[in-house]
């Protein structure tokens, strides 16, 4: 139950929020969420990539969230009901997460299997391609149930004081772990301004990663957000405001993951599973044009084509065949 004297003006006593949650604020955040992830899902089947599943999965959950808001005006002191939303809204961004971890990890993997970069070590990143997106989806699983054994304990009026510390220390943690996702990430955007690329492929890549790192600094603000508002303790000045946390945390979660209707991975890059990986002729897709990319005794990668150095899939039907990876 929220301390009475902070509370808003005409807020219940038993109430457990600070303020009297707005129906039209959370109706129309609630509803951006699900409609970003109905888009999102549409971009996920037209490609086929159930490997981003946790996107849409994770939008839905936090449109729902918000809409549980909403009952909370006529029972606010309800303990099960607060319960349920606060982990909807609070640990749904896990996803979000995720989803980079996941993308940015399939896309060195293809990478590092088609292309030679003249390094004089094993991988481009410091961790190999297939440990880059297990690792870190490892430590959001934890920082995920730490968050949730926080929040769990917020519930409670005895235990308040604890839950607020060890949410704390998830989410300081989930932020962290992001940090050192995006600095192992720089050894590979410089990869790309002195190894054997094909123009095409490094134009892609190229327009693909500013958007990992759009994405990346609104969830950088949201953990902000949260470690200040955490840090302040339950009842500090931005827990008892609304407005922040539409301001702070749903409207960059919303472009954090809203790029993602327009700039989906996999239409730059083919981020399925390669069952030619280890072939001497590979074919790497890249958007709407097949790269026919060849392995030859100086380990250096050439395309193939007469002019541009692309295969295009209508031209041969073998090769389009091959292009259409199966995960």
């Amino acid at each position: 139950m929220a301390d009475r004297s902070v509370k808003a003006p005409g807020v219940p006593l038993d109430s457990i929020l600070y303020y009297m949650p707005s129906f039209g604020g959370n109706i129309v955040i609630g509803t951006l969420f699900e409609v970003v992830a109905i888009f999102i899902f549409i971009n996920l089947i037209l490609r086929r990539d159930l490997w981003g599943l946790c996107l849409p999965i994770g939008a839905l959950c936090q449109g729902l969230g918000f809409f549980l808001r909403v009952p909370l005006r006529n029972n606010p002191g309800s303990l099960g009901l607060y319960i349920v939303m606060d982990f909807f809204v609070v640990l749904s961004p896990a996803c979000y997460f995720a989803f980079n971890y996941i993308w940015f990890g399939r896309l060195v993997q293809r990478i590092e299997e088609h292309m030679n970069f003249n390094l004089n070590r094993k991988h481009i990143t410091f961790l190999p391609p297939k440990k880059f997106g297990k690792i870190f989806i490892i430590s959001d699983v934890t920082t995920f149930f730490i968050q949730a054994a926080g929040g769990g304990l917020q519930a409670s009026p005895s235990s308040k004081s604890l839950g607020s510390v060890i949410f704390l220390i998830g989410i300081i943690a989930q932020f962290a772990s992001y940090i050192f996702f995006l600095i192992l990430s720089l050894p590979f955007v410089r990869s790309l301004r002195g190894n054997s690329f094909d123009n095409y492929a490094r134009q892609r890549i190229s327009q693909l990663l500013p958007v990992l790192y759009f994405s990346s600094f609104w969830i950088i603000v949201r953990c902000v957000y949260r470690t200040v508002e955490l840090a302040q303790g339950y009842g500090g000045y931005l827990s008892r405001n609304e407005a922040w946390l539409f301001g702070l945390d749903a409207a960059p979660l919303l472009l954090s993951i809203g790029v993602y209707i327009f700039a989906w991975p996999s239409a730059f890059v083919e981020l399925k599973t390669s069952p030619y990986a280890k072939s001497k002729s590979v074919p790497w897709e890249m958007g709407s044009k097949s790269v026919q990319l060849q392995w030859n005794e100086n380990t250096r990668l050439n395309s193939t084509d007469s002019e541009q150095g692309f295969t295009y899939p209508m031209q041969q039907k073998d090769q389009d065949e091959k292009t259409n990876f199966i995960q």
